[in-house]
């Protein structure tokens, strides 16, 4: 055996250190935009995070301020709040792509002078230090909700840990909504959380996600769709790989969802006098039974969270049944 494996080694050797260079290729790359839509209202940019502000109509002293889930950017929120009266903040995950820029000139964008993030690009706590002074500088409504989706539900929930006096305030009401969130003591589908799977999915995913960029979308769709089917759906989810700027920004994503999970504990949900968590009725991404139990536990601490279990819904729960989510939002307001 060892006879016939000696002459093999270097050649083993060499077709793994050219895998390992092709998956550094697709993870230090700098991606192209190649998916754009349009935003009726203005554009603002803090380091490496985009926001789209839309003021509210002249009654409305309400504000809705969003944060998408991973690989999503903020168009996952676009359709959903698009009649809404409130004042609207859509904020970007940090180092993707601004669906926005490529419809309307680099110029028309408002450069915002605010303190240096001190936590590293790609993790949670990055993108909820500048949520947070969203929610100081940015929101103008007596009456604002937080809605997080996916990962950008652990980012709210973040947020209240790093600026407890903003969200539980009583100057003026603060509440979130999390759809299909990233709990604390919660754990991703199936092993994903576990240490080799988890391991093995942070090498390979800029691997995975080079080969899906370079599908046709029709393969995408194949790939990716899971529950129920929406147009909107149709529309998002297969441009998901053209989103970030860089792919090692999503093996950082992924880390710091893990990282947050297991390390975050159950009284982050007593920053916010009132928080809702919609599940989807099956969720291929997160572990539904282990979002229960983190849930009862915020509960327990908690009496302003509240549970909405959806039927027919998987993880994405905005694109799959809209009017659930606006009328939820509508009783939070009201």
């Amino acid at each position: 055996m060892d006879i016939l494996l000696s002459p093999l080694l270097p050649l083993i050797l060499i077709l793994l250190l050219a895998l390992h260079g092709y998956r550094q290729y697709w993870a230090k790359r700098d991606l192209s935009q190649t998916d754009t839509g349009e935003f009726s209202g203005q554009l603002m940019k803090v380091e490496q995070t985009y926001i789209a502000y839309r003021a509210a109509s002249d009654s409305c002293h309400r504000t809705i301020i969003c944060f998408p889930g991973f690989m999503e950017d903020i168009r996952y929120f676009q359709e959903l709040y698009k009649d809404n009266d409130a004042e609207l903040i859509l904020v970007n995950n940090a180092n993707y792509h601004c669906p926005f820029l490529g419809a309307r000139d680099t110029d028309d964008m408002t450069e915002l002078a605010w303190p240096e993030n001190p936590y590293p690009l790609g993790t949670i706590e990055h993108d909820a230090f500048y949520l947070g002074l969203v929610l100081e500088h940015l929101a103008s409504g007596s009456n604002i909700v937080l809605h997080g989706h996916s990962r950008g539900g652990a980012v709210v929930l973040e947020t209240g840990r790093q600026y407890p006096e903003l969200t539980n305030a009583k100057a003026r009401s603060v509440s979130a909504i999390l759809e299909a969130p990233v709990l604390p003591q919660a754990r991703t589908a199936g092993k994903g959380a576990a240490t080799l799977p988890h391991g093995l999915a942070c090498y390979l995913l800029p691997l995975l996600l080079g080969w899906l960029r370079n599908s046709s979308e029709e393969r995408r769709l194949k790939r990716m769709m899971v529950g129920p089917v929406t147009p909107l759906k149709q529309q998002l989810l297969p441009n998901v790989p053209n989103n970030p700027r860089t792919y090692a920004t999503c093996v950082t994503n992924l880390r710091s969802i893990v990282a947050w999970q297991r390390t975050t504990p159950i009284d982050a949900y007593n920053n916010f006098s009132a928080l809702t968590v919609i599940m989807g009725e099956h969720d291929h991404v997160l572990c539904n039974h282990s979002m229960l139990a983190s849930i009862e536990k915020g509960q327990a601490i908690n009496q302003g969270v509240s549970l909405v279990q959806t039927e027919r819904t998987n993880h994405f729960i905005s694109l799959e049944q809209p009017e659930v989510m606006q009328a939820y939002y509508s009783q939070v307001t009201s």
